[in-house]
């Protein structure tokens, strides 16, 4: 059962990573560093900004995996999660090895999700984060994996519609 529930999780995650990669081949590169507003991401920002998070969300998933009960987690103010989007820090990262980072991303998801046991999906443990506090493994993949990559998609093509 799990491995099924997982499975699916993998295949909405690989289809919103894809999706991005497409958008990204089909936009002319500066669109793709332009801001709505000032408000709002850049393309190119949404993009960092999966690719840290990410990264950031497996590595605690991992963790989690090693040594259950250990706190997790980041809020908004995080360090790595603010220098992911900085405007200098976006303008370096070029839209071929952006795609080429967002498609390394599936199989290190195959994998990270690929170590977890159904009885992990249930374990809790504290977090820096209180909005996340007391909620399960499952949280961490469904909602800061899997959700949030997908709701990052449709950002980016929101975005980019706006400013094309």
């Amino acid at each position: 059962m799990t491995t099924a529930i997982l499975d699916e999780k993998v295949e909405v995650f690989k289809k919103s990573i894809e999706g991005m990669v497409k958008v990204l081949e089909e936009t002319e590169d500066a669109t793709l560093y332009i801001k709505p507003s000032e408000a709002e991401w850049s393309g190119m920002q949404v993009i960092s900004h999966v690719l840290e998070a990410v990264d950031f969300w497996l590595a605690d998933l991992e963790a989690l995996l090693i040594v259950p009960g250990a706190k997790w987690g980041r809020n908004h103010e995080h360090v790595r999660r603010l220098a992911a989007v900085d405007e200098k820090v976006v303008s370096q990262l070029k839209k071929d090895a952006a795609i080429e980072a967002l498609q390394s991303l599936v199989p290190r998801v195959e994998e990270s999700l690929g170590k977890v046991k159904e009885e992990d999906l249930t374990q809790t443990a504290p977090s820096y984060n209180p909005n996340f506090e007391g909620k399960p493994l499952s949280f961490l993949i469904d909602h800061l994996i899997v959700k949030h990559v997908e709701g990052h998609y449709g950002q980016l093509v929101r975005h980019l519609a706006k400013v094309q």
